[in-house]
């Protein structure tokens, strides 16, 4: 048997896909609970990328015939979907209501394994009227479903991913970018599985898995980087809120009463550490206008409202760094869980504020200490 350059490449992404997953579910470096449906849904493209495999290659191992048991293309969009609805904080990814979600995988998937048992198998032999219509129009509604889940669960992970209002403190551009390579994938093999519908041919899916082999590599290379900042962020958090650290400024003398309102929000709930927190964010909050607010910034301390801000974001980052807590943190973690977004932003506006850069306060407090 020969196999082409292409094949092989396709196999590779598919098995980095699966050894990906795998890291992000049982390595201590990825492993999150945020992070765990991203794993199940790289193992489960790499299981369906497997069986096109064999499928392009005209060839049906034992393990194949055992993995097409389950109805691969009912899963992942649902642990793909609970992976954005996870990773953007969203209510319904705590509810007990997602198990419902699996229904749909788990019914037609019984309905496939006990039609299997009789036709590939022949462990025993099925007998009811219209057998071979039912089962044909079974299949026939798989095929349709197929192209139909996959886009729903696609448009209810843009809402999530795009409209998000449940105040996620961190850089969420790398999952959008992953939603949209997804997107476009699915939508591709949509288009595929389309064709299949209509005039009952398989069409070979060699340049689907090509892309989605360059995703895989993608993903692997960006989210080694990603998955670390993210972890990162999150245990900050929790060591912030567990020990309620915060940057305290006595406002006791402060000669505008909205101004010491939004020092107040910012001890009390800091909102600084909001990477989207907006001038006419603060300005709802403390019931005036934002021109308002920015004539008060500019006529009690001098400076604008990025500048106010700001200047609680580094010195939260310099409590931090001179915290021990904090060491085996990363310095733009730090920064990005203060309420950066950007590690340009982070750098430039603690070198403004302090004469150095993170790296360089952090190396003086070692070497003074």
């Amino acid at each position: 048997m020969e196999v082409s350059f292409i094949e092989i490449f396709i196999l590779i992404g598919v098995v980095h896909g699966f050894v990906f997953g795998l890291l992000i579910l049982f390595s201590r470096f990825f492993k999150n609970n945020n992070n765990a449906y991203l794993g199940y849904t790289l193992i489960i493209l790499s299981i369906i990328g497997l069986n096109n495999w064999f499928w392009d290659l005209k060839m049906n191992p034992t393990i194949i015939s055992i993995l097409d048991l389950l109805l691969w293309q009912f899963l992942y969009p649902v642990t793909l979907y609970l992976f954005f609805l996870k990773k953007m904080n969203h209510p319904f990814g705590k509810s007990k209501h997602v198990r419902l979600l699996f229904i749909p995988f788990l019914a037609l998937s019984t309905i496939n394994a006990f039609i299997y048992f009789d036709t590939v198998f022949s462990i025993y032999e099925l007998s009811f009227p219209y057998q071979d219509q039912v089962i044909f129009y079974f299949y026939k509604s798989i095929s349709f479903l197929s192209i139909l889940f996959p886009v729903v669960f696609m448009l209810l992970s843009f809402r999530c991913v795009f409209y998000n209002t449940f105040n996620v403190k961190m850089n969420t551009k790398w999952i959008k970018w992953i939603w949209v390579f997804i997107s476009v994938l699915e939508l591709y093999g949509v288009i595929l599985e389309g064709f299949r519908f209509v005039y009952g041919d398989k069409m070979p899916l060699t340049f689907l898995w090509i892309a989605v082999s360059v995703f895989m590599y993608w993903l692997i290379y960006k989210g080694l980087y990603q998955f670390k900042l993210s972890n990162d962020q999150y245990e900050i958090r929790n060591l912030l809120k567990n020990a309620k650290r915060g940057t305290v400024i006595d406002n006791s003398n402060d000669s505008s009463q909205y101004i010491r309102q939004f020092i107040n929000l910012i001890e009390q709930e800091q909102i600084h550490h909001n990477p989207d927190l907006s001038r006419d964010i603060v300005a709802k909050r403390l019931g005036i206008s934002s021109g308002y607010l920015s004539q008060q910034l500019n006529a009690v301390h001098g400076v604008n409202f990025s500048e106010f801000v700001n200047k609680y974001r580094v010195a939260d980052v310099k409590k931090m760094i001179l915290d021990p807590d904090f060491d085996k943190y990363s310095l733009l973690a730090i920064g990005m869980e203060a309420g950066f977004n950007s590690k340009t932003t982070f750098y430039n506006t603690f070198k403004k504020e302090t004469g150095c850069s993170p790296n360089e306060f952090k190396m003086q407090h070692k070497m003074s200490s």
